[in-house]
């Protein structure tokens, strides 16, 4: 489902106050102990805030592992904040070549190089063993806590093995304390007097917005307040190493190594190790082969812990697993503040989008339902329908044109019966306003967003982040000259592949030509014959899906390749320029297809005796439309092409971490039994056999929904039944990266983020062209605008006889010689003089004989007419919703201005204490 949080419900600083999941304080203090989850410490400025880095009172075996052998002075444990991996071949025996001892001497020495390099930042290191643990910060040896097995094995290129080795790293309260006023990290405050005041106030905009959505039906979808425990509301500052006492801080000095969050740690463990020229030369080497930041703890759930309650949980991970991955939680909303604390800003920002963007989804789902259950009601009603089925009294006897050269016989109106009541079911009446009504429904839902998003970039204090984000390892500072040019060869290399997609694209189109020919020139092939458009139509998606996956893997690596290229100075950049390549190339490669059939299709072929050819393909003729339109071959194609994709990510996502278990080789066999419910291997070796993640580990999410988004508002003229297919879709992908998340992949750093990033001018764009296609699509694609021409004028108010109007006649005594066909064996076509085909012009006998006709003009006008009323009302429309709904939400800027009054307050207490 949706986030957590409804539009604009602030509940102060983290959002509604009945909400059972509450993330930290905008900085991250959690006020809830790790072993005491179903109590609430609330700092009062002379206890200390414990987090769940401690967790000192559940001193089992497995909890001890998830810290450092050393212990700090005063006798606390110091977490693992992050693992770094190297091999290390350990078969004696072997005898290894000169070059290879020298690589690995060199490893080492860079290896070596970068502990004294993290020894000087301020991070304390442990090798651990099967014999114990080695002290690197001091270099003692340590009785250690890990007597296990020995380290997982790999299998090298030779006859040796190869062992995977670890570093384990604890940020010490300095270096945390450093890099956090560098990124300017946001973290609670002191003194909230400002908040107690506010609170204790009646009637203030918090509790006003908060009792719109306090309501029976709300609550349903949230989860029990009581499950996770609600946290304090805090406001926040960026951090000042030199004035902590600003901040809601223990007086112990122990309490400081409880200050951030495990989450937060990663986040400054891992700036500090990337802006180390040592680290970036171990990795570019391969002398540090992963480093990644460790789970809190399993994630199964002890047999104790209740489906409604999560106090017997003994960490945030369970909780996550409890809450958020189960099934049975599919319909309430997701907990995006526990998503958050845990994973970090970006993901939960992902997560927050997708619920958003699935909750909207409900409402146009319905409509669109109602919109195909007309079509299907009103089937065996439409006059147009009877008239081609109907060969007695109707237009079903009709001789048609051949809709091939040579090979193919011509053919009765009625064979195109099924066809014709398949493309009412989607074309009709109810489509038209469908359509706009979808166009509208993205404008509402970015607008929407806008409004979320604010929300939580001040819930979640990221405003600025990307404004503060270090630059990349490989960043250097290139010549304006040079970074042109590099800019201009990644724009050639794109529309070189765009162009290979559009030359797939005509092989495609050569195919359905071709198989056409192929099966008109077989004889008895019966019912395969009278939906023979429909088949072709249906392999040809196939075909053309197989492609664009083909094409998907070749260009990925080809735009990673690109963008590393260009050397973009931060992490927001770099994405930003793979996400414009890559979806430049995927528009292309998705739609393309689509937009001819709905475009293109059928407008350029010409007609009998003066068909268009393909002069580079033997003067084969272009494509024609069915009599009844090519609206079937666009559902069709948006059939395959949408569904199968959804159904292929899905599988994707999941299959290959399963199939590894599955079929994984004597690592992965290592890996399950590292696992298991009674193993007790260390954390940092459980999460080694865990699916490694990577900074783009969101993109490929982001892209599925996005191409989704497009398939929806784009085409949803011609196939209402999309949103439904969508929002079923997005239930269990939920679900699903949530499982892979929590329980399949290791935790990834947790990188802070303050919008979508690029996908929302994406989105927006793809929003204003919906306008433009749904309007073409009903105008020109669907036969709406001539039934209403023909009431309006030859038919006096009745489609009585529209079909007739509709077809033009044509001698075939003036066929070209190549596209004479071959007289079928029937008596009643033996003496062929005329047959129709689907155009609006003269007959043979007239004196502008195959000319466009009257009615084509009028046609043509009313289409144009249509598109242009369309979608000017529909823009019209988006925009006043755009000056109607404010992006910021007045209660959250009244929020922001106290905080700021708080800060000055809390600057000025410390200037004058000091």
């Amino acid at each position: 489902m949706a986030d957590d949080t409804a539009d604009g419900a602030v509940g102060s600083k983290d959002g509604s106050r009945n909400s059972s999941d509450w993330p930290a304080p905008a900085g991250g203090v959690e006020l809830v102990r790790i072993g005491q989850r179903d109590s609430l410490t609330v700092f009062d400025g002379s206890s200390a805030l414990s987090s769940g880095s401690v967790a000192a009172a559940n001193d089992s075996p497995l909890r001890r592992n998830q810290y450092l052998a050393q212990t700090s002075s005063n006798g606390r444990m110091k977490k693992i904040d992050f693992v770094l991996t190297y091999h290390q071949k350990h078969d004696d025996s072997a005898v290894a070549s000169a070059g290879m001892e020298s690589s690995e001497q060199r490893e080492n020495e860079l290896r070596n190089a970068l502990i004294d390099a993290l020894r000087i930042e301020g991070v304390d290191i442990e090798a651990p063993s099967s014999s114990g643990s080695k002290d690197l910060t001091n270099g003692d040896d340590s009785n250690g806590n890990y007597n296990g097995e020995d380290d997982i094995v790999e299998n090298g290129g030779d006859s040796s093995e190869t062992k995977i080795k670890y570093l384990l790293l604890h940020a010490t309260f300095p270096l945390l304390a450093r890099y956090a006023e560098a990124i300017k990290l946001q973290m609670p405050l002191r003194d909230q007097s400002l908040v107690d005041d506010a609170n204790a106030a009646e009637g203030t905009p918090i509790d006003v917005e908060q009792a719109q959505f306090d309501c029976a039906l709300w609550r349903l979808f949230r989860h029990s307040s009581d499950n996770a425990g609600d946290r304090n509301d805090l406001f926040t500052a960026p951090f000042q190493k030199d004035r902590p006492e600003m901040f809601a801080m223990g007086d112990r000095p122990e309490d400081r190594e409880d200050f951030f969050t495990s989450a937060q740690r990663s986040l400054l463990l891992h700036t500090a190790l990337v802006s180390l020229p040592e680290f970036n030369r171990c990795v570019s080497t391969g002398a540090i082969k992963e480093a990644y930041p460790l789970h809190d703890g399993s994630h199964k759930l002890s047999a104790s812990v209740s489906s409604a309650q999560v106090t017997g949980c003994d960490n945030d991970r369970q909780e996550l697993n409890l809450l958020w991955v189960s099934a049975r939680n599919w319909y309430r909303f997701q907990p995006l503040m526990l998503i958050r604390r845990y994973f970090g800003e970006k993901v939960a920002m992902y997560f927050a989008w997708l619920g958003a963007y699935n909750m909207w989804l409900l409402p146009i789902s319905v409509l669109g339902l109602v919109a195909f259950i007309y079509g299907i009601a009103s089937v065996w009603s439409d006059q147009t329908v009877n008239q081609i089925c109907d060969d007695k009294t109707g237009a079903g006897n009709l001789l048609m044109c051949p809709v091939c050269d040579q090979a193919c016989d011509y053919w009765r109106l009625k064979e195109s019966c099924v066809y014709s009541r398949i493309v009412h079911v989607f074309d009709n009446s109810a489509s038209v306003l469908y359509a706009g009504l979808v166009s509208l429904w993205a404008t509402c839902f970015l607008e929407f967003w806008k409004r979320r998003q604010f929300v939580l970039q001040y819930q979640w204090d990221v405003a600025t982040c990307e404004l503060d984000e270090v630059p990349r390892p490989e960043y250097t500072k290139l010549h304006a000259l040079l970074r042109g040019s590099r800019y201009c060869f990644s724009m050639v290399t794109v529309v070189f592949m765009v162009a290979l997609v559009l030359a797939v694209l005509v092989g495609v189109i050569t195919y359905r030509v071709a198989m056409l020919v192929v099966f008109s020139s077989i004889s008895g092939l019966g019912v395969f014959m009278s939906n023979l458009r429909l088949i072709t139509t249906g392999t040809a998606a196939c075909i053309n899906f197989v492609c664009i996956l083909l094409l998907n893997q070749l260009y990925k690596r080809l735009a990673m390749w690109l963008t590393k290229l260009e050397r973009p100075r931060t992490e927001t950049d770099f994405e930003d320029s793979y996400t414009i390549k890559m979806y430049c190339f995927q528009f292309v490669n998705y739609y393309s297809s689509l937009f001819y059939i709905a475009f293109l299709k059928g407008s350029f072929a010409g007609r009998p005796g003066d068909y268009a050819r393909f002069p580079m393909l033997d003067g084969v003729r272009l494509e024609e439309c069915d009599p009844a339109g090519c609206q079937v071959e666009l559902v069709v194609q948006m059939l395959i092409v949408f569904v199968a994709k959804q159904l292929l990510n899905s599988a994707t996502e999941v299959g290959p971490p399963l199939i590894r278990r599955i079929l994984g080789s004597r690592r992965q066999k290592q890996c399950a039994a590292a696992n298991a419910a009674d193993s007790n291997k260390p954390p940092w070796l459980k999460d080694h056999c865990l699916t490694p993640v990577d900074h783009l580990q969101l993109f490929d999410e982001y892209l599925e929904m996005v191409l989704q988004f497009g398939f929806v508002v784009l085409f949803v003229a011609a196939m209402p039944l999309a949103p439904l297919f969508a929002m079923l879709n997005n239930v269990i992908e939920i679900r699903l990266d949530a499982w892979k998340m929590v329980a399949l992949m290791r935790r990834p750093v947790a990188r802070r983020a303050r919008d979508i990033g690029a996908w929302f001018g994406i989105l927006t764009s793809i929003s204003a062209l919906s306008v433009v296609t749904n309007a073409v699509i009903v105008g020109f694609t669907s036969e709406q605008i001539p039934k209403l021409v023909y009431q309006f004028t030859d038919g006096r108010g009745s489609l009585d006889g529209y079909m007739s109007w509709r077809l033009s006649l044509f001698n075939v005594s003036d066929f070209e010689t190549q596209s004479v066909p071959r007289i079928a064996d029937s008596a009643a076509e033996v003496n062929v003089t005329q047959c129709r085909y689907r155009d609006f012009r003269y007959p043979p006998d007239s004196a502008n004989r195959y000319e466009y006709s009257t009615a084509y003009w009028h046609v043509l006008a009313a289409r144009m007419a249509f598109v242009l009323v369309f979608e000017h009302f529909v823009l019209v429309l988006k925009a006043l919703i755009d000056l109607a709904v404010p992006d910021k939400p007045g209660v959250v800027k009244e929020e922001m201005k106290r905080e700021r009054e708080l800060l000055r307050k809390a600057l000025f207490t410390h200037a004058k204490t000091n």
